[in-house]
């Protein structure tokens, strides 16, 4: 094995022995990722943590919640997993635990009455306003109080640019577009 040392990367303090990284990220490129990887991370973490501790609430179970309030007659589960980022059992343990305490409800699809959909409840509803002031001030506490409105602004176009939609987008992930 080759000893060759190459320069450190941003953040890393000293040369790393071998080979060196290939297609190696430019100095900017890693500050972006890591940032938005370590912003993200330390959100989410510290969310987690309050919500399960003020409201008995972990992320994923929250996440269900927030994306059904705008789904009043419900979601199938497999559009609420698709929304929420999650795999068919991990959608399925979120809206088993959420059910059990009666937040959400599994009912007859009225387009089909073959499948189910997803429904919160009015306890869910009520569960899920008294945890989006946790979450509105965790994530004001960890990340949105740091910048001033101009800088959240510009926060938002390069979201735009970097990833169309993460913005302006009403569902997330946006449906795959049609091959034209």
């Amino acid at each position: 094995m080759s000893s060759t040392r190459r320069t450190p990367a941003p953040g890393v303090s000293a040369p790393i022995p071998g080979p060196p990284e290939p297609d190696a990220f430019t100095p900017a490129e890693f500050a972006a990722w890591r940032g938005m990887l370590r912003s993200y991370e330390s959100v989410i973490r510290e969310l987690d943590r309050r919500l399960r501790a003020e409201h008995e609430l972990g992320f994923d179970a929250y996440g269900v919640l927030i994306t059904l309030v705008t789904e009043p007659g419900g979601l199938a589960i497999g559009e609420l997993g698709q929304r929420r980022n999650l795999s068919p059992s991990g959608i399925s343990r979120a809206v088993d635990r959420v059910a059990r305490e009666g937040l959400v409800e599994r009912r007859p699809n009225p387009a089909d009455q073959r499948s189910l959909v997803v429904v919160l409840t009015d306890t869910g509803l009520r569960r899920l306003r008294a945890a989006q002031v946790t979450h509105h001030a965790v994530v004001r506490e960890r990340f949105l109080s740091r910048l001033d409105e101009r800088q959240l602004e510009r926060f938002a176009e390069l979201w735009e640019t970097a990833v169309p939609g993460s913005v302006t987008a009403a569902l997330w992930p946006p449906p795959p577009e049609e091959p034209g």
